[in-house]
């Protein structure tokens, strides 16, 4: 094969292949192909061409220090641009599409072991060993495993993350916050956190029973934008999209979620809900498209005091009045003015709860103590 070219796959199925030529990227469907790469790129006999990485397969690409770590691991064995880049770790990337030749996970770990071990460098010796697996995106560091859960004794898929010393407890941070968004009744991955505080586990959601994986774009990718700009663009650009790529069956029911996220994230202090962090999922195409579960939630303002939300809203990027997201859900969302209450509702309602269950969290460690009253500190109980 050529150097610049790499085979692309759609659940195990070559459908194209992904070139750098003439200072653009091309990627070219086979002519048996039965399966879109992206809802923004239907199957067709043309090219689809683009200056920069197609968004959709820059979308899972590591960002930050993995990246950097695997770029300086393999720069003396081959120059890492993008498309080497997709060559080494395309195999094992988040999702259903996949570069070159398949790989299976092999050294499959167990859940429970995971979660309750005592190792200090646990993550450290994780991240060792599956670092080259971690087609995922983020600057927060963070691996994907395969662990087995002795209850059920199936094989089931997990993002593990770690944080670092710039950004205290985030593992204990995001639980709790993730604990609101549940309590607020939105639909969320599965999670846990580690015995010893220092790792949060969330089970992947684009996997079904049978290891076949369903389509998943996020809002960069469906905004034509690069990983870059995710933090460009509004939440009413977001809701338009979902009106758009939504199938009409489920489109008022995602607006609905994604319109009790965003009064979860005003309350909670999340300033980085920017466009990677919503995406849809779906079977085939449109047709069966829906909202995905709703993920990577932390109050943000721990770290930096006065963040501001990672998105315009009624052309502001502030902690917005109630008049603002009133307009927003009915604008935006087509909530009525009884829709609204009752969400704003179930909010609260949801903050006051785990505000309870972080009462009822029980710790020896003094500094554990202080972080988590200082969080509760940083929600908000009314609009």
């Amino acid at each position: 094969m050529n150097e610049n070219n790499v085979q692309v796959y759609n659940n195990s199925f070559l459908c194209g292949e992904l070139s750098f030529e003439d200072d653009q990227y091309i990627f070219n469907y086979r002519d048996d192909a039965n399966a879109v790469v992206s809802l923004t790129m239907p199957i067709r006999r043309a090219s689809w061409n683009a200056k920069k990485l197609h968004p959709i397969f820059e979308m899972n690409m590591p960002e930050g220090a993995l990246r950097e770590a695997i770029k300086n691991h393999f720069a003396k064995l081959q120059s890492m641009d993008d498309i080497n880049l997709l060559r080494l770790i395309g195999p094992y990337m988040l999702g259903r599409i996949k570069f070159n030749e398949l790989k299976t996970h092999k050294d499959a770990l167990i859940l429970e072991d995971i979660l309750k071990s005592e190792k200090s460098d646990l993550f450290e010796e994780l991240m060792t060993k599956f670092a080259i697996r971690s087609g995922v995106s983020g600057v927060q560091p963070k691996l994907l495993l395969t662990a087995q859960n002795k209850t059920t004794m199936s094989f089931e898929h997990f993002i593990v993350k770690s944080w670092e010393s710039s950004y205290p407890q985030l593992a204990l941070n995001e639980y709790f916050c993730m604990r609101a968004v549940k309590n607020a009744k939105l639909p969320t991955p599965e999670f846990y956190i580690s015995d010893d505080l220092s790792m949060f586990i969330m089970k992947r959601f684009d996997i079904n029973t049978d290891h076949t994986y369903l389509g998943f774009e996020d809002m960069c990718v469906l905004t034509a934008r690069s990983t870059e700009e995710k933090y460009n663009g509004s939440y009413e650009e977001i809701a338009r999209v979902i009106k758009d790529v939504v199938s009409p069956m489920k489109r008022k029911a995602s607006l609905k979620i994604f319109f009790t996220a965003i009064l979860m994230n005003h309350l909670l202090r999340n300033g980085d809900g920017h466009l990677k962090n919503y995406g849809v999922l779906y079977e085939n195409d449109y047709e069966d498209a829906r909202l995905s579960p709703i993920y990577d939630v932390i109050t943000t303002t721990m770290y930096i005091k006065n963040d501001i939300p990672a998105l315009k809203l009624g052309d502001a990027k502030l902690w917005w009045k109630e008049k603002t997201l009133q307009a927003f859900g009915k604008k935006s969302c087509g909530l009525s003015n009884k829709e609204y209450v009752e969400i704003k509702q179930i909010c609260i309602d949801a903050v006051k709860q785990t505000k309870i269950e972080i009462d009822n969290y029980t710790s020896k460690d003094e500094k554990i103590k202080v972080f988590l009253n200082e969080l509760k500190e940083c929600w908000a109980e009314e609009i």
